[in-house]
């Protein structure tokens, strides 16, 4: 399955990790998680990695991750937030990559843990400040740890940002490699080097990824049809939008469609 962009509702979370898997997708945020009980498969880049409690995890800007398999008991805290929030670690994320992302719970300081215990007994919402401030607490708590390779200086890591919210703002268009390059002023032969080096994905598989889940969002609602989602996403034609559907997700968008509705039927 290919690796799409996430667009994620806020641009700030901290709080309790999910219990559902998450198919590999990239965001321009950081996401940091630490597990307290039962075991998460995951994978980082092109490489897999199985947590135990203690683990902690750092997942940079726009490196392509998923979430696999969780244990029923799972637990942890989890943080998604801008690389910018807080500015000491902001050059870190701009221009590092770490050679290892995972931190064994025999190397994490103590401090670590302390500052889980308190965000699981906070709302975010009523307790922003502080949530910062723990934050702030699990990266001195984890970044120091990690060893790091340079990748891309400041201009690239802004020029991948401003590439995906371009792609993410335009992507029901009529929209090719050429026209990105020519909107945002860069080669397309850099574009392409972005994509293929950064993302591990070329650029129509990235098109096809956000405009199928787009489509499958769509398909939760009864009163659209397919043909109404084929256009809404973007698709000239329901022969294009089931081949692309089912590169994506191993099926027909009709089959998908059956799927969801017995789910429906079977939670009733």
């Amino acid at each position: 399955m290919s690796t799409f962009y996430e667009q994620r509702p806020e641009p700030l979370f901290i709080g309790e990790m999910t219990h559902y898997p998450f198919s590999i997708h990239v965001h321009s945020n950081v996401e940091l998680l630490v597990l307290t009980r039962g075991t998460a498969a995951m994978t980082v880049g092109e490489k897999d990695y199985l947590l135990i409690p203690g683990d902690a995890l750092v997942i940079f800007p726009l490196v392509p991750h998923s979430y696999n398999r969780l244990s029923g008991d799972i637990g942890g805290v989890v943080a998604i937030f801008p690389p910018d929030i807080i500015p000491e670690y902001a050059g870190t994320f701009h221009g590092l990559l770490p050679e290892e992302p995972m931190i064994p719970a025999s190397q994490t300081c103590p401090d670590l843990a302390l500052a889980v215990k308190q965000i699981n007994r906070m709302n975010m919402d009523d307790n922003l400040p502080l949530c910062i401030a723990y934050l702030h607490v699990l990266l001195a708590s984890t970044l120091h740890s990690l060893t790091y390779r340079p990748v891309y200086d400041y201009i690239d890591y802004g020029l991948g940002r401003r590439v995906i919210q371009y792609i993410s703002d335009h992507v029901l268009e009529d929209i090719t490699l050429k026209s990105v390059s020519r909107a945002l002023g860069v080669s397309v032969s850099h574009l392409s080097h972005l994509f293929s080096d950064r993302l591990h994905i070329n650029f129509r598989h990235f098109i096809n990824a956000i405009r199928i889940e787009k489509a499958c969002l769509l398909m939760r609602d009864p009163n659209l049809t397919l043909t109404e989602i084929c256009s809404l996403c973007g698709y000239t034609s329901m022969r294009t939008f089931r081949r692309a559907f089912q590169s994506e997700r191993g099926c027909l968008p009709s089959d998908y469609s059956i799927h969801l509705k017995n789910q429906v039927y079977s939670g009733l």
